[in-house]
């Protein structure tokens, strides 16, 4: 198996990994709340038809994150490094959020943590950005 094929496994496993723990919590109507990855990733997908566009606009960074891939697969590393750093710009700027969407309603909840899963979402990112970073470097010398 060549490097980009391990590359994109290795990045793949972590991420699929993230799908299993909770992503963060929320403090909702005076009780914490935990919200899993997996079901945002399924449906984060809809958030904008309840007026979640901010919301939307962070799950999309998954959409990068695909298409860094099937770059990086191509060996595209420019390209690949392109879309993985608006994945993890789009992915990293959820820090930043104090509070998040909850209902249809306008409602919103308090962002109490962050966990483990969203941890594990943005480590898929940098380590595709920083493998595709090295080999772009190793194959063209030192320049990117």
């Amino acid at each position: 198996m060549d490097i980009n094929k391990k590359v994109i496994v290795f990045n793949l496993i972590i991420f699929v990994s993230s799908l299993f723990f909770t992503a963060f919590t929320v403090v909702d109507l005076g009780k914490s709340e935990n919200y899993k990855s997996i079901l945002i990733f399924l449906f984060g997908i809809i958030s904008f038809l309840g007026g979640g566009i901010l919301e939307f606009f962070v799950w999309s960074a998954n959409i990068w994150f695909f298409v860094s891939i099937f770059f990086f697969f191509k060996k595209k590393y420019s390209l690949s490094i392109t879309f993985s750093t608006i994945a993890t710009i789009t992915a990293l700027s959820f820090i930043f959020w104090n509070n998040i969407l909850i209902s249809e309603n306008g409602r919103k909840g308090i962002i109490n943590t962050l966990e483990a899963g969203y941890f594990l979402w943005i480590a898929a990112f940098l380590s595709l950005l920083i493998s595709g970073v090295y080999l772009k470097i190793k194959i063209n010398g030192t320049r990117i």
